[in-house]
């Protein structure tokens, strides 16, 4: 077998890694146990819920009679609270293919699903900002409408999509928008007001969030009693699709058996690249080009350039056997300060310094990222450092000099299907991922060879590389931090948690008190924690995990466990999380200069990432995921799934 047989399953792995981005995959992943399959399919995405919990006094009736309102997390909803049908919508006003929805699709659901009381529809915002500059605006602008109630909500919404010809492209749109809350007979001192404090920020990014720990990475996407259908798909498709979640069936793209991504069977076509980018290296006559698109926000980015990039810089770029070209891809709805590194160090290239910012902004990237315009001074003091004029370096700063080109790499990478950090392109074949520098010297060996092409093949008859085991796992439970229950009971749940997760904080609450008083504590299962933080969206969750097993040190994890979940609003989003936790140590009566000592020296860093490599080699692909007696079972599943699974498999 020729090598580049071998390096096909890597390559493959490699371009359904999706590492710093909008993309977690939180979906049903693998077969679990059979009875817990069983209870899956009877009870999880098709089960009707209880009703939406409602925010007291926010219940209003449009004029065609239809219940609006907002949900107690304050998400405006269109229907009847109770209906046995809940459709949370995740959209971006500025998105053709919402609009899509908004005209071909939602006038009939409302006149049929909606009105007769089968179906509410919960909107979350989900501005993708790297594509659609103006979409987060026009979400600001919706809640700020919703300030004066959920019909005016509902009326903002249909007024931002039905006039977005109008306001699409334009740097003028928020001057639109006034207008469009002017026509609608919005409080206008309040709605600008509203507007130039920028008020929702943070709670359009909560929902953005919503969105990514479900797996969500592309709009219109609909969670139909928790069953993915995505896309702005035919009538038909959502009639059906309603009919059969109401009959209590799950949809079809949710059965873990259909959802395996497939190898391409044909090469791929390689990307045709423009020459406009941020910096380059190395020899423009070389064989191989490799572009990398990068996130300055991005921890993935920020270890590609810390253990991979210096290997390919010594013993490719500098040897000539590769120009190494950079492209800017800040994911500004989690990084929202990666924008502006971007613009520091283009800055920084116009005195010839390109790349020493560069790594002037991954080396220091915990000391300005969650600083908001505070970031600034940051990299004023970097350039400072690297001798350049300051003057200079300000003015192009304040200016947005590079912004347009920035821009324009990111349009160009969301055309070429990047949709996460670090991705790159090898003579325009894609890899994506912080990949190990073997790989690279592999597809930089095929290049050479004219081969790599052929790597992106698969004969039918090969095994095709699937996205989670198909059967039960061997989990290791010698190295978990913690377990609790009869170390011989008949079942063992191992949890991979992420503690800033909130899917993770609902199991915590809902499910878990039901497992521990009516499984742990009476024998029947052995309950094992293991980390699993999703640093992309959740750049507190590696230090709250070290929190818990600093905790542990002192015999208290469980203590520092519910206490992260129970508080999880206080420190998520916080760049002072070191100072909260050690006040949680003192709270829970822990010595707190040990405590602190051992979570500034990042003792247990290496074993948390040790828990989430162990877990993406399991098959785990998003929080919370479990493990029950070694078979796969994804996300806050209701208790009755865990019940009847532990139930069946205490009596084999």
């Amino acid at each position: 077998m020729n090598r580049w047989k071998l390096l096909i399953p890597i390559l493959m792995l490699a371009l359904l890694i999706v590492a710093c981005g909008p993309a977690v995959d939180n979906s049903v992943a693998g077969e679990a146990a059979a009875a817990a399959n069983d209870a899956a399919n009877d009870n999880d995405a098709a089960t009707a819920p209880a009703g939406l919990e409602v925010r007291a006094g926010s219940e209003d009736t449009t004029a065609s009679g239809i219940p609006v309102g907002f949900t107690a997390d304050g998400y405006p909803f269109l229907g009847d609270p109770n209906a046995p049908v809940i459709m949370e919508e995740f959209s971006d006003f500025q998105c053709p293919y919402c609009y899509r929805f908004h005209t071909e699709t939602l006038p009939s659901l409302l006149e049929n699903q909606i009105a007769n009381g089968e179906l509410t529809l919960v909107f979350y915002d989900f501005p993708l900002t790297n594509i659609h500059p103006q979409a987060n605006t026009a979400h600001l602008a919706a809640r700020c409408a919703a300030e004066e109630g959920a019909i005016a909500f509902w009326n903002m919404h249909d007024a931002l999509f039905n006039n977005l010809a109008e306001w699409n492209g334009q740097g003028n749109a928020a001057d639109l928008f006034a207008g469009y809350a002017r026509e609608l007979g919005l409080d206008m001192e309040a709605y600008t007001s509203c507007m130039a404090s920028n008020r929702y920020a943070d709670a359009v990014v909560a929902a953005t969030n919503v969105g990514v720990d479900q797996g969500i990475n592309s709009t219109p996407s609909f969670l139909l009693n928790g069953s993915l259908l995505a896309g702005a798909q035919p009538l038909q498709v959502f009639n059906d699709a309603i009919s059969q979640v109401m009959s209590g069936e799950a949809l079809a793209a949710n059965d873990p058996a259909g959802a395996q991504p497939q190898a391409p069977l044909a090469a791929p076509t390689p990307a045709t690249i423009s020459n406009d980018y941020a910096a380059s290296l190395g020899d423009p006559n070389a064989k191989v080009t490799i572009v990398e698109y990068t996130d300055y926000q991005c921890p993935f980015c920020q270890r590609h350039v810390a253990q991979t990039f210096p290997q390919l810089l010594s013993q490719m770029i500098e040897t000539g056997r590769v120009q190494y070209i950079l492209k800017d891809f800040p994911l500004e709805s989690i990084h929202p300060e990666a924008r502006r590194a971007a613009l520091a160090a283009r800055c920084a290239g116009e005195q010839d310094a390109y790349w020493e910012m560069h790594a002037s902004l991954f080396g220091s990237q915990q000391q300005w990222s969650g600083q908001g315009s505070q970031a600034d001074t940051v990299f004023a003091a970097l350039a400072q450092d690297l001798g350049l004029d300051l003057g200079d370096f300000n003015q192009c700063l304040s200016e947005n000099r590079y912004d347009s080109d920035i821009q324009g790499n990111l349009n160009e990478g969301a055309q070429l299907g990047v949709r996460g950090t670090p991705a790159f392109f090898i003579n325009g074949y894609p890899i994506t991922g912080a990949q190990p520098y073997d790989l690279f010297d592999y597809a930089i060996g095929l290049a050479e060879e004219g081969t790599l092409a052929e790597a992106y093949t698969q004969e039918p008859q090969e095994a095709q590389p699937t996205a989670a085991p198909s059967g039960p796992q061997d989990v290791p439970l010698d190295n978990a931090i913690f377990s609790i229950g009869d170390p011989n009971a008949p079942v063992v749940i191992v949890e991979y948690t992420d503690f800033q997760c909130p899917y993770c904080s609902r199991h915590f609450q809902q499910t878990f008190p039901q497992i521990l008083s009516n499984f742990v504590e009476t024998g029947q299962v052995r309950y094992v924690f293991k980390d699993f933080p999703l640093v992309s969206i959740h750049p507190q969750a590696v230090a709250a995990s070290e929190a818990a097993r600093c905790a542990n040190d002192q015999d208290a994890y469980l203590a520092m466990h519910d206490t992260l979940f129970a508080r999880q609003g206080e420190w998520s989003g916080r760049s002072n999380v070191t100072e909260i936790f050690t006040g949680f140590a003192a709270e829970l009566n822990l010595d707190t200069d040990a405590f602190a000592e051992c979570l500034t020296s990042n003792k247990y860093e290496a074993a948390v990432m040790a828990d989430l490599e162990e877990g993406s080699q399991l098959g785990v692909r998003g929080t919370p995921a479990f493990f029950i007696n070694g078979y796969l079972l994804s996300g806050a599943q209701p208790y009755s799934v865990f019940e009847q699974a532990i139930n069946d498999l205490s009596a084999q």
